[in-house]
């Protein structure tokens, strides 16, 4: 979820190792001066939904994976919708399952934690991605859970929104 400068490569590069499905899901466009964060998108794509350039991009450069564009935005009122199985609705399909991994590539505090707290809710696994902006030592990123993340103004702001959304509960 989030197609921007982290979401589209990170989608690119699971696509090229070898990952069978991806859901992209965006409801923003591709603007000129997103074009240099973006990894696929060109000029021609300036205007199109992120979704649906990226899933373009895909198709010709790694056809063995096969994609689903979804230019919405991530709301928690659409999770059922947005984080469902494959195959939203067809119980027939054997691959209308609950989606094995979810990426969390939002900007958008708010919006991020209503991703993680519906994910939570509904059990799935989250990677999610905190601040990079200005850090210059790749060296130094390391994974872990969310609560551990100390160092990380973003890390610490989602936490006390997720305090805040667990604490006033919608009715």
């Amino acid at each position: 979820v989030g197609l921007g400068g982290v979401g589209s490569h990170a989608a690119h590069m699971l696509a090229r190792c070898g990952v069978g499905r991806l859901r992209l899901i965006d409801f923003d466009q591709v603007t000129l001066s997103s074009l240099n964060r973006h990894a696929t998108a060109t000029l021609a794509d300036v205007g199109r939904p992120k979704s649906l350039a990226l899933q373009e991009a895909l198709e010709e450069r790694v056809p063995t994976c096969e994609t689903h564009s979804v230019n919405r935005m991530f709301t928690a009122a659409a999770a059922d919708d947005l984080l469902c199985g494959w195959r939203c609705g067809d119980e027939s399909d054997e691959r209308s399952t609950a989606p094995d991994l979810v990426l969390d590539c939002i900007d958008d505090l708010n919006t991020k934690a209503e991703l993680l707290a519906s994910c939570r809710d509904k059990g799935l696994r989250v990677l999610s991605s905190m601040g990079a902006g200005g850090k210059a030592d790749p060296s130094r990123v390391r994974i872990g859970e969310l609560m551990d993340c100390i160092k990380d103004p973003i890390a610490s702001k989602l936490r006390w929104k997720l305090r805040k959304l667990d604490s006033h509960p919608d009715p």
